[in-house]
């Protein structure tokens, strides 16, 4: 019962994330300020989404193979994000600052 609860609030609060982010993600003009967003899904919403739903069906097969899959996203997801924007940068794409002003080159 308790850890029903629980879940469902943790899988509230992960769909809560999720919602934010991607409110983030259109109103970002700046490539890497939505890639920033986008990643920040991946991360926080995942996780309490994976945890919520790990709590509610309690200590089984399923929930080792969410928590993994958790564990494996929590460490590839840096290292996706962080490639994609070297590519942007290689192609060319610029980040764009308060002002409008362009930086890098």
């Amino acid at each position: 019962m308790i850890s029903t609860i629980i879940g469902n609030i943790l899988i509230f609060i992960g769909v809560c994330f999720t919602f934010i982010g991607l409110i983030g993600v259109f109103r970002f003009k700046d490539f890497y300020s939505g890639l920033l967003a986008s990643s920040k899904i991946d991360t926080v919403a995942m996780v309490t989404l994976i945890l919520g739903v790990a709590v509610r069906s309690g200590l089984n097969w399923f929930t080792l193979k969410a928590l993994l899959i958790m564990v494996f996203v929590l460490f590839i997801n840096p290292v996706i994000s962080s490639k994609i924007a070297l590519s942007a940068r290689e192609d060319g794409i610029e980040a764009v600052g308060k002002g409008g002003e362009k930086h890098g080159s």
